[in-house]
């Protein structure tokens, strides 16, 4: 479940501009340091810094 999420949240990183907080509440997170941390576990790196590597 939590990879699919991940997957939602790579493609909304690269096709939207919706804000980060939008994003996680949207997909169950409960704030921002929960989803950095997952994220950066499994992708080596913040949603952040995926965003501005993939526009």
């Amino acid at each position: 479940m939590i990879l699919y999420k991940l997957k939602l949240i790579e493609s909304r990183l690269m096709l939207t501009d919706m804000v980060l907080i939008k994003l996680l509440w949207n997909l169950g997170f409960t704030d921002q340091s929960h989803l950095n941390h997952i994220f950066k576990k499994y992708k080596g790196k913040t949603p952040s810094s995926y965003r501005k590597e993939n526009i």
